[in-house]
């Protein structure tokens, strides 16, 4: 795995690797992802680090790895959003379905066979590319990985729990048959 700073390539919103067969689309860069200069920063990205751990155990096939650098990683949106810098935390969705910010998304997403949407904006960004054909891989469309969007998971009592139950909703949207593919550990 190579270091996160050494991906060419890498933005606020965006995280490419090529070669990649699996991404995850969340809803916008906000203040961490500007100061830091990648997506999925803080919280969402330590959430992230814990999803792709149990994913990678229980289905090595589309998560080929437990590290975040073997995956696009992008967002719906490409802006930075967050209440002192733009008034707000997020895009409307119409913003994120305006045709010139689902062509660079397309883009983005363009050879992967498994994609993950997180949130709202992102769910309708990706649905949107499925339903024009200019996205043709499998999706499955989950809760974003904010701590607080995983809080609300109710059927677990701790953060570990939770993600599992996450990681469990995702694989479970994931069209059965994949070539080679393992069982799916529960």
């Amino acid at each position: 795995m190579a270091p996160l700073a050494a991906v060419p390539g890498l933005t606020a919103h965006h995280q490419p690797c090529p070669g990649a067969t699996t991404g995850f689309v969340f809803i916008c860069p906000g203040r961490f992802e500007a100061q830091r200069g990648y997506p999925c920063a803080a919280g969402t990205g330590a959430n992230l680090a814990r999803a792709l751990a149990e994913l990678h155990r229980r289905d090595a096939v589309r998560f080929a790895s437990p590290h975040r650098a073997d995956y696009v990683v992008t967002n719906a949106w490409p802006q930075v959003e967050y209440p002192a810098l733009t008034g707000r935390s997020v895009p409307t969705v119409a913003e994120v379905l305006q045709p010139a910010n689902l062509e660079r998304l397309a883009a983005e997403l363009a050879g992967l066979r498994w994609v993950v949407a997180c949130g709202a904006q992102a769910h309708a960004a990706v649905r949107a590319l499925r339903d024009a054909g200019r996205l043709t891989a499998d999706i499955a469309c989950e809760r974003h990985l904010s701590q607080r969007s995983i809080n609300s998971i109710r059927a677990c009592a701790d953060t570990a729990g939770r993600i599992a139950h996450w990681c469990a909703a995702v694989l479970q949207q994931f069209s059965p048959g994949v070539e080679n593919a393992p069982q799916i550990v529960a």
